[in-house]
């Protein structure tokens, strides 16, 4: 048997028995989570919380002073960057900037696989809202917000933690790369909609890693019926991190239905230049 083998067939049998322990959400997110629930949570309560986590307050005051909030005067401290993100505002951005402290790995050659996919999930979550900015733009899709499109991006990957974390528990054997990206092929999609489940999430964000490489070819006629998944797919597309698969949809379709202009939107300069602004800020 392959180290290859090995590694797929010890993480399809935990599968199987229901033993693949799946990882949580992150503490600070998770107490954010359970804090924004209660009515009476204010923002002071928030900062509490988040200002235990220095390397998050110190990404959400960066993301504050970005574009992608638009604020004029500079925000120097976690509570104006939270004044400014706003309450109802504050859970969605906590959770998409925290996710990916899960993959945290001891073994070097596994953690040069995480810090791979924490920079694959930026990418496509700043791309992302790009997306959603350019329909709204267009007048489709008011129903989609663009802070949860940034979450999406940022969890499409996440189903790789799993496996990157039994990679790394048992590192003298698995941690080589050609099993880890056979496993990762096999599994991230689906272990991705097990570890969303696992953390709750609505539904509307669950199917996003199962469909962020290929896109919802069947159900997708026009701008109108665009959701989550398929804004990701976009934008994994755009910034070339969508591997091809068979059946996977292409620009030229999401083109065909007008979902995306045929001219080149994406690197028009403008939409570049806001594009690097808001992944500047993911950092």
């Amino acid at each position: 048997m392959t180290a290859t083998n090995a590694l797929y067939l010890l993480i399809e049998d935990r599968i199987q028995r229901d033993q693949l322990k799946l990882p949580g959400l992150p503490e600070t997110a998770e107490r954010i989570r359970q804090a924004t629930s209660n009515p009476d949570t204010n923002l002071q309560d928030l900062a509490a919380i988040i200002q235990h986590d220095t390397a998050l307050s110190a990404r959400l005051i960066r993301l504050a002073n970005s574009a992608y909030l638009s604020g004029r005067a500079r925000a120097e401290s976690l509570m104006q960057a939270l004044t400014r993100i706003g309450l109802r505002r504050i859970r969605t951005l906590v959770v998409a900037m925290a996710v990916e402290q899960i993959f945290n790995p001891k073994n070097d050659i596994v953690k040069q696989y995480a810090q791979k996919f924490i920079t694959e999930s930026r990418d496509i979550a700043a791309a992302s809202v790009i997306v959603t900015q350019h329909l709204h733009e267009r007048g489709y899709c008011n129903r989609l917000h663009q802070d949860v499109s940034l979450l999406a991006g940022m969890v499409c990957r996440i189903g790789v933690a799993p496996i990157l974390k039994i990679a790394d528990e048992f590192d003298d054997s698995f941690a080589n790369p050609s099993f880890m990206n056979q496993t990762i092929t096999h599994f991230d999609r689906s272990l991705g909609v097990s570890v969303l489940e696992h953390w709750r999430f609505a539904p509307n964000l669950i199917k996003v890693p199962y469909f962020y490489n290929r896109g919802r070819f069947e159900d997708l006629n026009d701008p109108l019926v665009v959701n989550y998944c398929d804004i990701v797919h976009i934008a994994s597309l755009l910034t070339g991190h969508s591997r091809p698969i068979d059946g996977a949809m292409t620009l030229a379709e999401y083109q065909q239905r007008e979902i995306i202009p045929v001219n080149d939107f994406w690197d028009d300069e403008s939409t570049q230049n806001r594009y690097q602004a808001l992944r500047t800020s993911l950092s």
